[in-house]
Order: C-alpha cells, then sequence, then structure tokens
C-alpha cells in the first residue's frame, strides 16, 4: 500500500500507539488493519530498495553469467544443448580421452590466473565444437566471481559484420564486435579457418579478416580454438604475428585436444 494525499485524508488516528514506534499513534483506514504510518513508509523503502537490488543483480547477472547465452554467435543451433553429458563416446576411444581431457582444461579455466589458449583440432563432425560449448558452459556455471564467457561462429561473425557495412542499424560493428570478443573472460573463436572462404582474386578480404583476428587476440591470453585445419594448414592462411598469438600458452600446457582418423564424424550418415 502506497501512501498519497487522497489516503492521509481517510485515515483515523486511534488511542492505542505502535509497538514499534512507541511514539506514534496507530491509524485506521476502512477495509485495511489499522496500521503505523512510520512502519508502512519504512515497508515502502524496504521494497524499493529490494526492487533497486534485484535490478542492479539481473544486470550483473546479464553482464557476467548471462553473455554466453544472449551474446554468442552460432551457425548451428544445435550446439546450444551441447554439454559434457551429451557429448556420446565409446569407452577407451579417442573421442573419450578427448572428452576428459576438456573437462580438465576447463577446470583450469576457473582460475582467472589460468592463462593459456587451447586448440581443438581435427576433421569436421568429429564434436570439436560440442566440447568447446561444453567447457564455456562449465566455466560460465562454476566460475567464482561470475566471469563473462562467448561462443563465436568465426565465419558467421565474419558474415555479420561485413553486413553492418551496408546496414547502419546493424549492431554488429567491426568496432562492437571486436570490444566483445576482447573483453570477455574465456572465449571461444569455432571454425577457424573456415572464413578462408572469403577471400577473393585479391588479398583484401583476406587482409581485413586477419586483422580483426589480430585485434581480438593480441587483447587475449584465454581462448578456445577449434579449427579443421592441421598447424601446417594455419600457417599457409595466417599472418605469423596471429598464429603466436593464436599459440600463447599451448604448448607449455599442453593445450592441444587433436582428433584424428581414429574418430569418426558425427554427422556422417549411412545409407
Amino acid at each position: 500500500m502506497g501512501l498519497n494525499f487522497e489516503l492521509l485524508k481517510r485515515v483515523k488516528a486511534l488511542p492505542t500507539y505502535c509497538p514499534i514506534h512507541t511514539d506514534t499513534h496507530l491509524v485506521a483506514l476502512k477495509d485495511h488493519e489499522d496500521f503505523c504510518l512510520k512502519c508502512a513508509q519504512k515497508n515502502i523503502r524496504n521494497r524499493h530498495n529490494e526492487a533497486v537490488m534485484t535490478g542492479v543483480w539481473q544486470t550483473y547477472r546479464r553482464d557476467f553469467h548471462g553473455v554466453l547465452e544472449n551474446d554468442s554467435i552460432m551457425d548451428d543451433f544445435d550446439l546450444k544443448n551441447a554439454t559434457f553429458d551429451n557429448y556420446e563416446v565409446i569407452p577407451e576411444s579417442e573421442a573419450a580421452a578427448n572428452l576428459y581431457k576438456a573437462k580438465h582444461i576447463a577446470g583450469r579455466y576457473l582460475n582467472r590466473d589460468y592463462q593459456a589458449n587451447t586448440i581443438i583440432t581435427g576433421a569436421p563432425g568429429v564434436g570439436k565444437s560440442h566440447l568447446a560449448v561444453s567447457m564455456l558452459k562449465a566455466v560460465n556455471e562454476h566460475i567464482k566471481p561470475d566471469a563473462s564467457c562467448l561462443f563465436i561462429s568465426v565465419n558467421e561473425a565474419m558474415r555479420l559484420i561485413r553486413g553492418s557495412f551496408n546496414n547502419k542499424q546493424s549492431k554488429y560493428t567491426e568496432e562492437y564486435m571486436t570490444k566483445l570478443m576482447g573483453r570477455v573472460s574465456l572465449l571461444v573463436l569455432d571454425d577457424l579457418g573456415s572464413e578462408a572462404s572469403f577471400k577473393s582474386g585479391t588479398n583484401e578480404a583476406s587482409d581485413w579478416v586477419q586483422g580483426i583476428l589480430f585485434g581480438i587476440l593480441n587483447k587475449r591470453n584465454r581462448t578456445i580454438i577449434t579449427t579443421n585445419l592441421t598447424s601446417e594448414e594455419l600457417t599457409k592462411i595466417y599472418n605469423p604475428k596471429i598464429l603466436s598469438r593464436m599459440y600463447k600458452g599451448v604448448a607449455k600446457h599442453d593445450g592441444i585436444i587433436k582428433f584424428t582418423d581414429a574418430t569418426d564424424d558425427k554427422r556422417k550418415v549411412v545409407f
């Protein structure tokens, strides 16, 4: 119940006093229990403060815990449901070993002082993106205090940034995207190398993409990268400065999760 002048005109002071504010008379109002004006004012302030704190908490959670769900860019929406629990493996297989290693590395990322990238490499369809999303979700859920995690499909991100050139209403500008990817605590760059398909007869598109990737990786020390390419193939596509930033801490911390021909394409259809 809020207090206003119309209500105050209709209240009637009673001879009894408030048990809390012993110098204040209780008042009567039709269709309401007898109450103390000071208590009512205090309740209103408490509700207001509670509403403010709820808003602050929701904003805090959105800016940290909620970044993964709200700002991630995926080109495969099935990945939204990916977890460690539903990553299917055959016991003692390469995929099972890689699942164990992914969980172990995710545990390292719970420590904010862990400064190293992770490379997940292998042929399409072996579950690299599934593992990367699972790692992000585990960190996002358990890191204390909250920290922002983000999944970005490199190919889709480049497409959105290019689209912003001719769409002034798009939020996916180069500045917005590089700032978003540069500031999160843990980032997945998914399917690195696929954006090389943008390359035209000149080096213009490739140089532009590499400039964006350099700007992102140069700011970061905690990035999970998935790619279908080998290190030799990556060397043919990217500038050495990008590669050196991509490989930060990888060798030192054994941060490579590698799939070979021993793991089948999980999306393969037999007919």
